[in-house]
């Protein structure tokens, strides 16, 4: 039996270009929301055949890969009849919701000084957001969190300030405070369970708040100090923590809300213990751990059942080669479905036969998508999202009764799938035989042989890293004539621990040998031309793209650095940045970059802007003044000692910019000027 029925009306779309659909254009309805859709909305009878599209066009406006989405973050209500979602109003992003059964839709809350950048449902009713800056859409960091924490009716009214903000993200902030969202109670209450370090900087405590009065009650009066994360039960107690204090990791568990703390486990944050993720509706414990080690080389992490001692007890889900994430859960079969797979692309484990089927039936209704989708919390629909290597991503809305797939929207309905260029995953050894991975674009219309190259480093570093999807700077090279090979260099996280741990105290050096072994990847296989490579990256990136000029400066013609670190030793002596006195620059900056004392040797001769006589190609530094995660003497001093060298310097600062451009025609500019400047370089096509 087909459980997937497309609408009707939607066969069409789903066949031809769903990613030039019409903004706000649903399946049976057209929603107009003022202040989004005017510039947006093209008339279907205009739009162009994908052959014609293709024949006609030319070179794509650097501004069209680099603007926001119109729309971001869709959630469903509890009941599935309203979905919020955050949206452009007046140059920020403000907090809208559409009623699925009116057709109708408004923004629910906007901020004059802020954005919104993250939302809760407290029920079908009500929502929670959280107001921030959002920093640079190409993936350079999280947007800035302000900590400011605020309530709203789905109609916009009754809004209520929950929680103070501490800072606009730009400012000089040493351990702020700030209150995180971790769970709504029920649909019928307006409580909300949260997180927030207002008894003490170093230490989480768990409170439920009231979204109505802003009365909130500590759940967590004993605590077992210095936690980073909790689990709650499924009555919203908290029964398990993760706490880290300097190196030391430890895991908590209580019975019940009256039964006292007593510690799991504990080691060196190198070696990790079990850590509790979440009480399933069982009571189970649910965590992570590292098991078989034996025959886990790449010491992956396991979703695993904990027993009361806080020991492995059983394994739900592993995977060889990448870690498990998290679990899943059904609210309304109330158990353990599933679990999120860090790898060369989203993925979910299912361990249910039925959402299986399910995803298996949602898969071949969208062929050449990845489909990505968690069960409801009460209702019978769900949002499903689809996303490729050309397609940045298509929102369906799915209905369990009727098994009907209906088309949302587009989160960028200006880009077109059929002007995009294909990405790949590769696998290659690093020259110790880590095993790696990178994501490798290629013009299209062109043969991937001999041609100008760009390799691209992903910040961080330890985040994860390149998947196979829709990637703006890739693909705004790759329209361009350039290949963009992008690496997931050993720190890239999803890997296993072991990729980790390979990466410490080895910024410059074995992790800047991965870039290089990505690199002559390219060039062994035929794609990159070796004459005409560049190397380019922001923040951590922008760190390596200038270390490959000084450690390998005949592979490289040119580097571009984008808010890039220059300076190692200036993580501990720099006092306004955002790290600074932190217990990562104190306790884990050392066992993981370097010791200023033990290791002053070694970073300096991992600094760029201590070596730059070794440098070879040509320069450019990009930045922001407002820059507080890298500060603007990282810059400076670089350029300093360039032209020290006599060596010219490509210049690009931006006043009121921090840590990534968020003005568009700033960010327009910075690629554009990447652009030639690399062109000059390499010789371009």
């Amino acid at each position: 039996m087909n459980i997937c029925h497309i609408a009707p009306a939607c066969r069409s779309r789903l066949a031809a270009n769903r990613g030039a659909a019409i903004l706000f254009k649903f399946c049976c309805f057209t929603v107009l929301l003022a202040g989004l859709v005017a510039s947006q909305v093209l008339a279907q009878s205009n739009r162009a055949s994908p052959a014609s599209s293709i024949a006609a066009s030319q070179t794509i406006p650097v501004e069209d890969f680099f603007r926001r989405p119109d729309l971001q973050r869709p959630m469903l209500s509890p009941d599935g009849n309203h979905l919020g979602f955050l949206a452009r109003s007046g140059g920020r992003l403000g907090l809208a919701v559409i009623d699925l059964e009116k057709r109708t839709s408004r923004f629910v809350a906007t901020l004059t000084e802020a954005d919104v950048v993250e939302f809760h449902w407290v029920n079908s009713n009500r929502l929670v957001f959280v107001s921030g800056n959002v920093s640079d859409p190409a993936g350079l960091v999280a947007p800035w969190r302000t900590g400011g924490l605020f309530a709203v009716d789905r109609d916009g009214t009754d809004a209520r300030r929950l929680a103070l903000p501490f800072g606009d993200g730009n400012a000089i902030v040493v351990r702020p405070r700030s209150t995180r969202f971790l769970a709504n109670v029920s649909e019928a209450s307006d409580e909300i369970i949260v997180a927030s370090n207002e008894r003490t900087f170093d230490s989480s405590d768990v409170y439920r708040l009231n979204t109505r009065t802003a009365r909130r009650t500590l759940l967590t009066y004993d605590n077992p100090g210095d936690v980073m994360s909790w689990a709650l039960d499924r009555d919203g107690v908290p029964r398990a923590a993760n706490s880290l204090k300097g190196i030391r990791a430890r895991a908590s568990f209580r019975r019940d809300e009256k039964s006292p703390w007593v510690k799991w486990s504990e080691g060196d944050f190198r070696d990790p213990v079990p850590a509790p993720l979440a009480i399933g509706y069982d009571g189970a414990v649910i965590g992570l751990a590292y098991t078989d080690r034996s025959t886990n080389p790449r010491l992956t992490a396991s979703l695993v059942r904990l027993d009361e001692r806080g020991q492995v007890q059983q394994t739900l889900a592993s995977r060889p080669e990448h870690d498990v994430l998290q679990p899943i859960f059904d609210p309304v079969g109330k158990k353990l479905v599933g679990a999120v797979v860090a790898g060369d692309r989203s993925n979910v484990l299912w361990l249910d036969d039925a959402w299986a089927a399910l995803q298996r039936q949602i898969d071949l209704a969208l062929p050449g998508t990845v489909n990505v989708f968690l069960p409801p919390e009460q209702s019978k629909r769900m949002l499903v999202y689809a996303y490729s290597d050309q397609n940045p991503g298509t929102v369906y809305l799915y209905d369990l009764r009727t098994k009907k797939l209906e088309f949302l929207i587009d989160s960028r309905p200006w880009i077109k799938p059929e002007q995009m260029a294909n990405s790949r995953i590769v696998k290659f050894n690093a020259r110790d035989d880590l095993p790696l991975t990178a994501m490798v674009t290629t013009p299209r219309g062109v043969a991937a042989r001999n041609l100008p190259t760009i390799v691209l480093v992903h910040g961080g570093p330890w985040v994860p890293g390149y998947q196979w999807s829709w990637d703006a700077e890739a693909q705004f090279f790759a329209s361009r004539g350039f290949v963009v090979v992008q690496p997931n260099f050993r720190g890239t996280l999803g890997h296993g621990t072991r990729h980790v741990l390979a990466s410490f105290k080895q910024w410059g050096l074995a992790m800047q040998d991965d870039i290089t072994d990505a690199a002559q990847w390219a060039i062994k296989q035929g794609i990159a031309d070796p004459k005409r490579m560049c190397i380019y990256g922001a923040s951590y990136g922008g760190y390596a793209a200038l270390q490959g000029l000084v450690r390998t400066p005949d592979l490289f013609q040119c580097a571009v650095s984008y808010v890039g670190l220059t300076d190692l030793q200036l993580f501990h002596s720099v006092t306004w940045s955002d790290t600074s006195d932190t217990d990562f620059t104190r306790f884990l900056l050392p066992v993981m970059v370097g010791d200023p004392d033990k290791d002053r040797a070694q970073l300096r001769a991992t600094s760029p802007a201590q070596n730059a006589d070794k440098i070879k190609g040509a320069v450019m530094l990009a930045h922001g003044t407002e820059d507080r995660r890298v500060p603007m003497i990282h810059a400076e001093r670089m350029k300093a000692a360039l032209e020290r060298e006599g060596k010219p310097v490509e210049w690009l600062i931006k006043a009121d910019e921090g840590h990534g451009f968020v003005k568009l025609e700033n960010r327009a500019e910075l690629y554009s000027r990447i652009e030639s400047f690399i062109r000059k370089h390499t010789g371009g096509n």
